[in-house]
Parts: C-alpha cells; sequence; structure tokens
C-alpha cells in the first residue's frame, strides 16, 4: 500500500502540475494595454492680401518680349521696356499677410502665369504674368510668436509682365492666388 500510496501521490501531484500547466497557459492567452491618445487643434493658417497690390508702374514698350519684373524687395527691372514717372504711377511687391499658430511654419504655392488684361471683349488685350516670387520661399515660411499665441508674417510677392508685339496702351489689371499651407 505504500506503493499504492505513491503511485496516488505521484499521480495527483502530476495532475496538479499538469493542469496548474493548463491554467497559466489559458491565464497568458490574452493580455489588454492601455494607450493614451491626444490631439492638439491650432488656429486655422490664414492669408489677407495687404496693400500694395502688385505694381509694374508706367513704362513704354515697342517690341514682343521686353519684360517688367517687379522684386520681393519692390525693385524694379526693365528689359526693353522704358520705364516713365514712378511718381505717376509707383511700382512694387505685393503684400500678403499669413495669420495661424505662432511658431509654425508654412508652404507658399504662386501661380505659373495669368494675364492681366486692359479693355473687355474683342476688345480686350492682355499681358502674360509669370515668373512669380516670394520672400519667403517656398516651405520657408514661419509664423512669429510661440505655440499657443497667434502668430503673422509678411509675406510679399513679385513677378514679370512681357509684352506682345505692338502692345496695346492702357491700364492692365489681374489678379493672381497665393495659397498657403501649414508643412
Amino acid at each position: 500500500m505504500n506503493m499504492n500510496m505513491k503511485m496516488n501521490k505521484l499521480a495527483l501531484a502530476s495532475a496538479i502540475v499538469l493542469g496548474g500547466a493548463g491554467f497559466g497557459v489559458n491565464a497568458y492567452a490574452q493580455a489588454t494595454g492601455t494607450g493614451t491618445a491626444n490631439a492638439t487643434v491650432v488656429r486655422p493658417i490664414t492669408i489677407t492680401a495687404s496693400s500694395p497690390n502688385l505694381r509694374f508702374g508706367s513704362f513704354s514698350t515697342s517690341a514682343a518680349g521686353q519684360t517688367v519684373a517687379i522684386s520681393t524687395a519692390g525693385a524694379r527691372t526693365l528689359v526693353g521696356a522704358i520705364g516713365v514717372g514712378t511718381a505717376q504711377n509707383a511700382f512694387g511687391a505685393a503684400s500678403f499677410t499669413v495669420g495661424g499658430e505662432g511658431a509654425l511654419t508654412y508652404g507658399i504655392t504662386l501661380p505659373s502665369t495669368t494675364n492681366i488684361t486692359t479693355g473687355t471683349g474683342l476688345a480686350a488685350e492682355t499681358m502674360a504674368t509669370s515668373l512669380f516670387t516670394s520672400n519667403p520661399t517656398g516651405t520657408a515660411g514661419l509664423l512669429s510668436g510661440t505655440a499657443g499665441t497667434a502668430g503673422t508674417q509678411t509675406l510679399l510677392v513679385g513677378a514679370t509682365i512681357t509684352t506682345v508685339a505692338a502692345q496695346v496702351t492702357g491700364i492692365y489689371t489681374g489678379t493672381f492666388a497665393v495659397t498657403v499651407a501649414y508643412n
């Protein structure tokens, strides 16, 4: 009986070990972790045209392909065209105010070309506006201030107009779009 008792104890111990192992496997078959979610809502980015507008000033032209360029610093460069009376019709870069969350950077998208026009209907004449430039450039915009405060930056835009043969005299106007977006 002593032998039977030892066998029973051994069998019981084996069942406990094997049963316990089974419970241990089941206990570790699933685990749950807890994560944290967060979000920061920032001020929307805005762009507002300021005064002055993009101004090419007064000039005279006599051939196709003559150009008048305005830099972001407001300087005018004439190639072929002859500038007249800067006091009569001043020239300079366009100015925009970009606003949004302080200390954030933004990118700038400029048009590739647009037209400015004089006259209407069939009598309308155009000049191509191209080579748009900005200061700051590309993705280099940086709003003033710190995170959690409102920030702003002045964005200056220049461009070049190109004449056609026998460019019609007149006052030419048109619009162009500048887009800004957070980086």
